[in-house]
Protein backbone atom coordinates (compact mmCIF):
# COMPACT_ATOMS: atom_id res chain seq x y z
CA UNK A 1 0.00 0.00 0.00
CA UNK A 2 1.44 3.37 -1.00
CA UNK A 3 1.84 6.18 1.48
CA UNK A 4 -0.74 8.34 -0.32
CA UNK A 5 -3.28 5.53 -0.20
CA UNK A 6 -2.63 5.14 3.54
CA UNK A 7 -3.35 8.78 4.37
CA UNK A 8 -7.19 8.49 4.50
CA UNK A 9 -6.85 5.39 6.67
CA UNK A 10 -4.48 7.19 9.03
CA UNK A 11 -6.79 10.20 9.34
CA UNK A 12 -9.82 7.97 9.97
CA UNK A 13 -7.98 5.99 12.64
CA UNK A 14 -6.74 9.13 14.35
CA UNK A 15 -10.23 10.63 14.34
CA UNK A 16 -11.67 7.38 15.69
CA UNK A 17 -9.11 7.23 18.49
CA UNK A 18 -9.80 10.76 19.64
CA UNK A 19 -13.57 10.47 19.22
CA UNK A 20 -13.76 7.49 21.55
CA UNK A 21 -11.35 8.97 24.11
CA UNK A 22 -8.78 6.23 23.53
CA UNK A 23 -5.86 8.62 23.41
CA UNK A 24 -6.14 12.32 23.95
CA UNK A 25 -8.43 12.71 26.94
CA UNK A 26 -7.46 9.45 28.60
CA UNK A 27 -3.77 10.23 28.23
CA UNK A 28 -4.25 13.77 29.47
CA UNK A 29 -6.01 12.46 32.59
CA UNK A 30 -3.25 9.90 33.07
CA UNK A 31 -0.54 12.56 32.83
CA UNK A 32 -2.33 14.95 35.17
CA UNK A 33 -2.78 12.21 37.78
CA UNK A 34 0.88 11.33 37.38
CA UNK A 35 1.90 14.89 38.22
CA UNK A 36 3.34 15.60 34.79
CA UNK A 37 1.61 18.96 34.45
CA UNK A 38 1.79 22.07 36.57
CA UNK A 39 -0.04 25.36 36.78
CA UNK A 40 -1.34 27.47 33.93
CA UNK A 41 1.06 29.71 32.05
CA UNK A 42 1.14 33.42 32.76
CA UNK A 43 0.57 35.78 29.86
CA UNK A 44 3.49 38.09 29.07
CA UNK A 45 3.19 41.85 28.87
CA UNK A 46 1.89 41.94 25.32
CA UNK A 47 1.60 45.72 25.26
CA UNK A 48 5.31 46.04 26.05
CA UNK A 49 6.23 43.43 23.43
CA UNK A 50 4.01 45.14 20.86
CA UNK A 51 5.54 48.52 21.65
CA UNK A 52 9.09 47.17 21.22
CA UNK A 53 8.30 45.37 17.95
CA UNK A 54 6.41 48.32 16.47
CA UNK A 55 9.26 50.64 17.47
CA UNK A 56 11.84 48.40 15.78
CA UNK A 57 9.72 48.21 12.64
CA UNK A 58 9.28 51.98 12.61
CA UNK A 59 13.02 52.58 13.09
CA UNK A 60 13.78 50.16 10.29
CA UNK A 61 11.18 51.66 8.01
CA UNK A 62 12.23 55.27 8.58
CA UNK A 63 16.00 55.04 8.97
CA UNK A 64 17.37 51.64 7.88
CA UNK A 65 15.43 50.35 4.87
CA UNK A 66 16.64 53.12 2.57
CA UNK A 67 20.28 52.42 3.48
CA UNK A 68 19.77 48.67 3.06
CA UNK A 69 18.46 49.23 -0.44
CA UNK A 70 21.74 50.91 -1.41
CA UNK A 71 23.94 48.55 0.61
CA UNK A 72 22.78 45.32 -1.02
CA UNK A 73 24.59 46.18 -4.26
CA UNK A 74 27.94 46.26 -2.42
CA UNK A 75 27.78 42.67 -1.11
CA UNK A 76 30.52 40.36 -2.41
CA UNK A 77 29.57 37.21 -4.37
CA UNK A 78 31.02 35.02 -1.60
CA UNK A 79 28.92 36.70 1.09
CA UNK A 80 25.84 36.49 -1.10
CA UNK A 81 26.40 32.77 -1.75
CA UNK A 82 26.79 32.03 1.97
CA UNK A 83 23.60 33.83 2.97
CA UNK A 84 21.74 32.41 -0.03
CA UNK A 85 22.46 28.97 1.44
CA UNK A 86 21.53 30.09 4.96
CA UNK A 87 18.22 31.53 3.81
CA UNK A 88 17.13 28.08 2.62
CA UNK A 89 16.79 27.07 6.29
CA UNK A 90 13.75 29.33 6.42
CA UNK A 91 11.79 27.07 4.08
CA UNK A 92 8.75 25.66 5.85
CA UNK A 93 8.88 22.20 4.27
CA UNK A 94 11.90 21.28 6.40
CA UNK A 95 9.52 21.04 9.36
CA UNK A 96 6.12 20.56 7.73
CA UNK A 97 7.01 17.26 6.05
CA UNK A 98 8.35 15.42 9.14
CA UNK A 99 5.54 16.86 11.27
CA UNK A 100 2.87 15.59 8.86
CA UNK A 101 4.56 12.19 8.64
CA UNK A 102 4.64 11.88 12.43
CA UNK A 103 0.89 12.49 12.61
CA UNK A 104 -0.07 10.21 9.74
CA UNK A 105 2.30 7.29 10.30
CA UNK A 106 1.45 7.03 14.00
CA UNK A 107 -2.20 7.25 13.02
CA UNK A 108 -1.78 4.07 10.96
CA UNK A 109 -0.88 2.08 14.06
CA UNK A 110 -3.41 0.18 16.15
CA UNK A 111 -3.28 1.35 19.76
CA UNK A 112 -6.24 -0.62 21.09
CA UNK A 113 -4.32 -3.04 23.31
CA UNK A 114 -1.47 -0.79 24.38
CA UNK A 115 -0.96 0.20 28.03
CA UNK A 116 -1.83 3.77 28.81
CA UNK A 117 1.82 4.75 29.30
CA UNK A 118 2.60 3.65 25.72
CA UNK A 119 -0.44 5.53 24.43
CA UNK A 120 0.82 8.61 26.26
CA UNK A 121 4.16 8.48 24.44
CA UNK A 122 2.64 7.99 20.98
CA UNK A 123 0.03 10.66 21.62
CA UNK A 124 2.70 13.15 22.67
CA UNK A 125 4.59 12.54 19.44
CA UNK A 126 1.40 13.09 17.46
CA UNK A 127 0.71 16.25 19.41
CA UNK A 128 4.26 17.44 18.75
CA UNK A 129 3.74 16.86 15.03
CA UNK A 130 0.41 18.67 15.19
CA UNK A 131 1.88 21.59 17.12
CA UNK A 132 4.86 22.01 14.78
CA UNK A 133 2.69 21.70 11.66
CA UNK A 134 0.08 24.23 12.79
CA UNK A 135 2.72 26.64 14.13
CA UNK A 136 4.67 26.74 10.87
CA UNK A 137 1.79 26.37 8.40
CA UNK A 138 -0.56 28.65 10.32
CA UNK A 139 1.95 31.46 10.71
CA UNK A 140 3.09 31.06 7.10
CA UNK A 141 -0.37 31.11 5.51
CA UNK A 142 -1.66 34.02 7.59
CA UNK A 143 1.59 35.92 7.03
CA UNK A 144 1.16 35.51 3.27
CA UNK A 145 -2.33 36.96 3.50
CA UNK A 146 -0.94 39.99 5.31
CA UNK A 147 1.74 40.39 2.62
CA UNK A 148 -0.84 40.39 -0.12
CA UNK A 149 -3.07 42.85 1.73
CA UNK A 150 -0.19 45.29 2.35
CA UNK A 151 1.43 45.02 -1.09
CA UNK A 152 4.86 46.47 -0.31
CA UNK A 153 7.35 46.47 -3.19
CA UNK A 154 10.38 44.24 -2.71
CA UNK A 155 13.98 45.54 -2.85
CA UNK A 156 14.20 44.35 -6.47
CA UNK A 157 12.12 47.46 -7.28
CA UNK A 158 14.25 49.75 -5.11
CA UNK A 159 15.89 51.62 -7.99
CA UNK A 160 12.57 52.49 -9.63
CA UNK A 161 10.05 52.60 -6.77
CA UNK A 162 12.14 53.05 -3.62
CA UNK A 163 11.52 51.38 -0.23
CA UNK A 164 8.22 53.09 0.56
CA UNK A 165 6.05 51.98 -2.37
CA UNK A 166 2.84 50.08 -1.58
CA UNK A 167 0.46 48.69 -4.19
CA UNK A 168 -2.20 46.55 -2.47
CA UNK A 169 -3.34 43.96 -3.06
CA UNK A 170 0.07 42.48 -3.81
CA UNK A 171 -0.92 39.69 -6.15
CA UNK A 172 2.59 39.25 -7.59
CA UNK A 173 5.61 38.21 -5.53
CA UNK A 174 7.34 41.50 -6.33
CA UNK A 175 4.80 43.29 -4.13
CA UNK A 176 4.74 40.90 -1.18
CA UNK A 177 7.64 42.19 0.88
CA UNK A 178 6.07 43.05 4.27
CA UNK A 179 6.17 41.00 6.44
CA UNK A 180 8.82 38.44 5.44
CA UNK A 181 7.49 34.88 5.10
CA UNK A 182 10.89 33.22 5.56
CA UNK A 183 11.42 35.29 8.69
CA UNK A 184 8.01 34.24 10.03
CA UNK A 185 8.97 30.59 9.52
CA UNK A 186 12.34 31.23 11.18
CA UNK A 187 10.60 32.82 14.17
CA UNK A 188 8.14 29.94 14.50
CA UNK A 189 10.92 27.34 14.23
CA UNK A 190 13.02 29.19 16.80
CA UNK A 191 10.20 29.01 19.35
CA UNK A 192 9.45 25.36 18.56
CA UNK A 193 13.05 24.26 19.11
CA UNK A 194 13.41 26.59 22.10
CA UNK A 195 10.49 24.83 23.80
CA UNK A 196 11.84 21.38 22.93
CA UNK A 197 15.47 22.12 23.86
CA UNK A 198 15.40 25.11 26.25
CA UNK A 199 19.04 24.74 27.28
CA UNK A 200 20.01 25.71 23.73
CA UNK A 201 17.57 28.63 23.57
CA UNK A 202 20.19 31.20 22.55
CA UNK A 203 21.36 28.98 19.70
CA UNK A 204 17.82 28.63 18.33
CA UNK A 205 17.08 32.33 18.68
CA UNK A 206 20.42 33.27 17.16
CA UNK A 207 19.98 30.91 14.22
CA UNK A 208 16.46 32.18 13.62
CA UNK A 209 17.63 35.79 13.64
CA UNK A 210 20.46 34.99 11.23
CA UNK A 211 18.01 33.34 8.84
CA UNK A 212 15.81 36.42 9.06
CA UNK A 213 18.80 38.69 8.45
CA UNK A 214 19.79 36.62 5.42
CA UNK A 215 16.62 37.76 3.67
CA UNK A 216 17.95 41.31 3.75
CA UNK A 217 21.44 40.34 2.59
CA UNK A 218 20.17 38.38 -0.42
CA UNK A 219 17.99 41.35 -1.40
CA UNK A 220 14.62 39.67 -0.86
CA UNK A 221 13.37 41.95 1.94
CA UNK A 222 13.98 45.16 3.83
CA UNK A 223 15.04 45.03 7.52
CA UNK A 224 11.59 46.13 8.73
CA UNK A 225 10.05 43.23 6.78
CA UNK A 226 12.21 40.69 8.59
CA UNK A 227 11.59 42.20 12.04
CA UNK A 228 7.84 42.04 11.49
CA UNK A 229 7.96 38.53 10.04
CA UNK A 230 10.17 37.07 12.78
CA UNK A 231 8.09 38.65 15.54
CA UNK A 232 4.86 37.42 13.98
CA UNK A 233 6.06 33.83 13.50
CA UNK A 234 7.53 33.64 17.01
CA UNK A 235 4.37 35.09 18.57
CA UNK A 236 2.15 32.68 16.63
CA UNK A 237 4.17 29.65 17.75
CA UNK A 238 4.32 30.83 21.36
CA UNK A 239 0.58 31.55 21.56
CA UNK A 240 -0.16 28.13 20.08
CA UNK A 241 2.10 26.51 22.69
CA UNK A 242 0.27 28.53 25.35
CA UNK A 243 -3.04 27.19 24.05
CA UNK A 244 -1.66 23.64 24.30
CA UNK A 245 -0.20 24.20 27.78
CA UNK A 246 -3.38 25.69 29.23
CA UNK A 247 -5.21 22.56 28.06
CA UNK A 248 -2.46 20.29 29.39
CA UNK A 249 -1.58 18.99 25.95
CA UNK A 250 2.11 18.19 25.41
CA UNK A 251 3.37 21.27 27.31
CA UNK A 252 2.88 22.34 30.92
CA UNK A 253 3.12 25.49 32.98
CA UNK A 254 6.10 25.82 35.30
CA UNK A 255 6.52 29.06 37.25
CA UNK A 256 4.48 30.75 34.58
CA UNK A 257 6.66 29.46 31.72
CA UNK A 258 5.93 26.90 29.01
CA UNK A 259 7.86 23.67 29.49
CA UNK A 260 7.76 20.03 28.48
CA UNK A 261 6.84 17.78 31.44
CA UNK A 262 9.83 16.76 33.57
CA UNK A 263 8.93 13.13 32.80
CA UNK A 264 10.55 13.61 29.36
CA UNK A 265 7.44 12.66 27.34
CA UNK A 266 9.35 12.73 24.04
CA UNK A 267 12.34 10.62 25.11
CA UNK A 268 13.47 8.33 22.28
CA UNK A 269 13.75 5.42 24.72
CA UNK A 270 10.06 5.77 25.57
CA UNK A 271 9.12 5.88 21.89
CA UNK A 272 11.13 2.71 21.23
CA UNK A 273 9.45 1.01 24.19
CA UNK A 274 6.00 1.98 22.90
CA UNK A 275 6.85 0.66 19.43
CA UNK A 276 8.12 -2.54 21.06
CA UNK A 277 4.69 -2.96 22.67
CA UNK A 278 3.08 -2.48 19.27
CA UNK A 279 5.29 -5.10 17.70
CA UNK A 280 4.36 -7.74 20.26
CA UNK A 281 0.65 -6.87 20.17
CA UNK A 282 0.50 -7.08 16.37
Amino acid sequence: MSLLASIPRAIFRLKDQWKHFRTLRAVRSFQVRSGHFGSAVRHPDWLLILAVVVSLIAIGFLFVDQAAGHWKSTISPQTYAFFRTLTEVGKSEFLLVPAALAILLLGLLSWDHLPRSAKAVLTNYQLLGLYAFVAVAGSGISNNLFKMAIGRARPRHFDTLGPFHFDPPGLSSGFQSFPSGHSATAGAMAIIFLLLFPRLKWIWLGLGLWVAASRVIVGAHYPSDTVAGFAYGASFAWLLALWFANRRLLFRGEKGLIRLPSSRPLAISKLLKALHFLRHKA
